[in-house]
């Protein structure tokens, strides 16, 4: 009787022990979800919000400055000087003239999702005075990755025009709206971790 006892109380303790231990472990793993999820959108945050005010201030900058800056005859004779607002506009593709950083020198800048890719590239080519492009600054460059917009069918870029500019489009674009999809790379979730940036662009010169 003793023994048939001990082995009964042995099966309970086991019991016991196997619960406590799958209890233990489901803790574990969920902690390390939750931990593995943290990191994940920390790593999105840090790389999509540097990325997101960049392409916000240059946008806000498009079509400056513009001929209003400068006489008729130094626009006649130097036509590089002004800047095109909007030179093209697509869900995935944006083109647009500006002198971001103040030095006088306009600036034709391409953000775009190349087809099938996930990935932001940016390219900046000096605008020279008579209205060319430089040749020495065409390389586009990866801006942003892991951007799921184009293989989701979610556009990257939309826009309001403005009502009162007889201008054509897209240089008649008064706003542009940013919504950038992106996934972590990595994630050991069990679920891709996606985190949506959005801004409005208003140009300060319309």
């Amino acid at each position: 009787m003793e023994a048939g006892l001990s082995v009964l109380e042995l099966l309970v303790v086991l019991l016991l022990f196997s619960a406590l231990t799958a209890t233990a472990l489901t803790l574990v793993v969920q902690a390390n979800k939750s931990l593995q999820n943290r990191l994940s959108s920390s790593t999105l945050t840090s790389t999509g919000l540097p990325a997101l005010n960049q392409m916000t201030r240059e946008i806000r900058m498009a079509g400056f400055p513009t001929d209003k800056s400068f006489t008729g005859s130094a626009v006649a004779s130097y036509p590089g000087i002004v800047a095109t607002p909007f030179v093209t506009a697509s869900s995935y593709d944006l083109v647009f003239e500006a002198d971001t950083n103040g030095d006088g020198v306009v600036e034709r800048i391409e953000y775009v999702i190349p087809e099938g890719s996930t990935t932001i590239t940016r390219r900046s080519t000096l605008k020279n005075a008579n209205g060319t492009l430089a040749t020495s600054s065409t390389a586009s460059t990866a801006f942003l990755e892991n951007v799921q917009n184009q293989l989701q069918g979610q556009p990257l870029f939309a826009w309001d025009l403005d009502p009162l500019s007889a201008k054509p489009f897209p240089q008649n674009i008064r706003t542009v709206y940013i919504n950038a999809i992106l996934k972590a790379r990595g994630n050991v979730s069990g679920g891709p971790i996606n985190m949506t940036f959005t801004a409005t662009c208003q140009r300060m010169n319309p």
